[in-house]
């Protein structure tokens, strides 16, 4: 692969610096100019801020020349997560996309017709500061509300022309976020809950009573119960609802 050096960098980066050092280098190398990351946790971290504004659940780093900048602080408000196209699109699942400062995409977004109005005025803002075409990529792992990145050139592409770049960049951007997670792990250790008490937690976040749960692990309801309390002291939360909720976040249990 052309860009394997890079990805390799970034895949195994020790800090938050080396996983930005080796975005940029990327950048440059797949030939765009800027870029820009942003993420949402579901839970605050205690990764060391880095252009990070308060609550500690909000990351972004970029190096935009214009005042493209000052709009990645207001990403963390939840304002941004019900209005902002790039937000909507990692959310719903969409792939990433190739765009234009003419509003054009490499795919169409109807029936979603809110967001394709949303997306053409965003990208319209961005070529008002110098944007004229990009790559966004939506990414995710276990305890993320959302995350994209976007590469951005100061020449004006038909969409389609970008769309041979688009894979290299889905895959760096996967293997720069395995970092980003990985590096939020070290810095969080996640708690130590048994194999058993995963399980009830398990069956407790998809709706079953600690009765049904009884009868589906065969031990009692007192035991169950137990486990719930335990899983719920070691994760710091009351209540199995919050326990449920703290280890889908930290990726301990899935659904």
């Amino acid at each position: 692969m052309q860009y394997w050096e890079h990805i390799e960098r970034v895949f195994r980066a020790r800090s938050l610096d080396e996983v930005k050092s080796a975005t940029s280098a990327y950048t440059k190398a797949l030939g765009f100019q800027h870029h820009g990351y942003a993420m949402k946790l579901q839970e605050p971290s205690l990764l060391p801020g880095h252009a990070a504004v308060p609550g500690n659940d909000f990351f972004f780093f970029e190096d935009f020349a214009s005042d493209w900048s000052k709009t990645y602080p207001a990403l963390a408000g939840a304002q941004a997560e019900r209005t902002d196209p790039r937000i909507i699109q990692a959310r719903e699942g969409l792939p990433a996309a190739s765009w234009n400062a003419r509003g054009e995409t490499s795919y169409e977004l109807r029936p979603r017709v809110y967001l394709m109005q949303r997306t053409r005025r965003t990208l319209e803002m961005a070529g008002e500061h110098g944007l004229r075409g990009g790559i966004t990529v939506p990414s995710w792992s276990p305890g993320m509300r959302w995350s994209f990145m976007t590469f951005t050139h100061n020449a004006l592409f038909d969409p389609r022309e970008m769309l041979p770049t688009v894979a290299s960049a889905v895959y760096f951007v996967n293997c720069m976020q395995a970092a980003i997670d990985r590096l939020l792990r070290q810095r969080q250790p996640l708690p130590t809950v048994s194999e058993r008490e995963r399980e009830v937690l398990r069956w407790s976040a998809v709706g079953k009573t600690s009765w049904e749960i009884s009868m589906i692990l065969r031990i009692s309801e007192r035991t169950v119960n137990f486990h719930l309390q335990q899983a719920s002291r070691k994760l710091g939360v009351k209540g199995r609802r919050a326990a449920c909720a703290r280890a889908v976040a930290l990726g301990l249990i899935t659904l």
